[in-house]
Order: structure tokens, then C-alpha cells, then sequence
């Protein structure tokens, strides 16, 4: 235990300075982002589950802030299989992605894109430990804006790979403190809107485009409940100009889940 409290505040030592060198000259954003996630476990290896979110910014330091900036919505089957230590999830989900674009002194506007996302999880339990790969294979197969004017240019296709990794420690028996990274890297471009703007909530741009670090805990309540508050820290990139921090985003994300048995 005292080894994981030391750990804990060395990283936040060498986190707090990346960040403080990162900070100078760039745009700041914070916000909140909220989940709320139902799962019916169907049998030992099938579930279906149905998550909406939302989220909210506080701050920008270049432009207003005070509005919803995002809307979510992810629903669908989800295999699962145990290996011994391990347990595989595979969810298979559709994904609906809003954005309200909100123009100071301009008529306000609305994107959205439909989205098909496979997400193999592999976890492996040692002791108090558990440790996580998480591969998101984001394809989005649609998207409205106000730069595609064409149906043809709407329909298109882009895959961004997002592969996560967790490190997990139970506290207590209801309790774990988690910790984990995640990069975003734009793998397929689409053809037809080559030359246009490209990026969330655009399609997307081949190279890293993001990366994430979550520090947060997962506490159980009880009657298939969960509670998992997290501070996320996002770097957004330029993959045409050396991956350049062009964006840094403070989430104070908040996840509740339910799971309950159908069998």
C-alpha cells in the first residue's frame, strides 16, 4: 500500500510539471463529462448495454464556454469470455455523436455523426491488481456539418484506433484507485472529403490526434451499481505539424453504472 501512495505522488509530481510547461501559450479548456450506463447481462457470455452522455464546458481561454459542447449516445451487444485470470469483452456498439456549435453574435449551428465502434477489452486480475488493455476501433460511417454539402460527401469513411492501458488497485474491498493513458491515432482517411477539414467532429485525420490521462477511483455501491468519479487530462495534436499540442482539455468525468441479470 505504501508503495502505490508513493507512486501515486511521485506521478502527480511529474504530472503537474508537464503539464505547468505545457500550459503557456495554449488554449486551456475545462469541463464536465458525465456518463450514465445500463447493462443486462443476457448469459455468462452475452450482454446488451445502453450508454448516454453529455458534456458541459466550464472555461475556454479563447473562446465563450457556458454550453452542452457534446452529446453521446452508445448502445449495443457485448461478448464476454473467461480465461482463468483473464476476461475478454468484445461490445460491438453504435455511437451517436452531437455537437452543438454555438456562434457568439452568429446563428448557432448543429453537427452529428453516426458511428460503428468495436472494442475489444482484455483484463488480467492479480491480487489487488487489475490491469486493462482497451482497443476502441472508431469507424465513422456518417457526418452532418456545415462544410459537407453533399449527401455524397456526408457518407463517407474514416477509422480512428484509440488504444487504451489501466492499472487498477484495490483499496478496499469496494474501492480501487485507477490510473490510465490513451492515445488516438488516425489510421483510414476518407476519400471523398479528401482536401476538406478533417478532425472531430469531421472525419478523420491520419496520425495521433489526442491522448488522455485518467486518475480516478471506482467505488461499488452495491445492487449492481458503480460509481467512477476520474480527472482526465487531453492533449489534442497536430499530426501535420509534428503532433504539436495545439489544445489542452480538464475533464472532471463522472461515470455511473448499473448492471443487472437477465438470466
Amino acid at each position: 500500500m505504501k508503495k502505490v501512495v508513493l507512486g501515486a505522488i511521485i506521478f502527480c509530481a511529474l504530472f503537474l510539471t508537464t503539464v505547468s510547461s505545457l500550459a503557456e501559450a495554449k488554449q486551456q479548456q475545462v469541463r464536465n463529462w458525465n456518463y450514465l450506463q445500463v447493462t443486462g447481462l443476457i448469459s455468462p457470455h452475452w450482454a446488451v448495454s445502453v450508454m448516454p452522455g453529455i458534456r458541459w464546458e466550464f472555461y475556454d481561454s479563447k473562446d465563450s464556454a457556458g454550453e452542452v459542447v457534446m452529446y453521446e449516445f452508445f448502445a449495443g451487444p457485448i461478448y464476454i469470455q473467461k480465461f482463468g485470470n483473464f476476461t475478454l469483452k468484445v461490445p460491438l456498439w453504435y455511437y451517436y455523436m452531437g455537437f452543438p456549435i454555438n456562434r457568439p453574435g452568429e446563428k448557432d449551428d448543429y453537427f452529428d455523426s453516426h458511428n460503428l465502434e468495436l472494442i475489444p477489452i482484455l483484463e488480467y486480475k492479480i491480487g489487488r491488481w487489475t490491469f486493462q488493455s482497451r482497443t476502441i476501433l472508431h469507424n465513422k460511417l456518417y457526418a452532418r456539418n456545415s462544410v459537407f454539402q453533399t449527401e455524397k460527401q456526408r457518407r463517407g469513411y474514416s477509422l480512428l484506433w484509440r488504444q487504451l492501458f489501466r492499472a487498477s488497485y484495490g483499496v478496499l474491498p469496494n474501492l480501487d484507485i485507477t490510473i490510465a493513458e490513451e492515445f488516438f491515432i488516425g489510421v483510414v482517411e476518407d476519400r471523398e472529403t479528401n482536401g476538406l477539414v478533417k478532425g472531430e467532429p469531421f472525419f478523420e485525420k491520419r496520425g495521433l490526434s489526442m491522448n488522455r490521462i485518467y486518475l480516478g477511483v471506482d467505488a461499488k455501491l452495491g445492487k449492481g451499481f458503480s460509481l467512477c468519479p476520474q480527472y482526465i487530462f487531453e492533449t489534442s495534436h497536430d499530426p501535420d505539424h509534428d503532433n504539436e499540442v495545439t489544445r489542452m482539455t480538464h475533464y472532471l468525468f463522472l461515470s455511473l453504472q448499473y448492471v443487472f441479470r437477465l438470466f
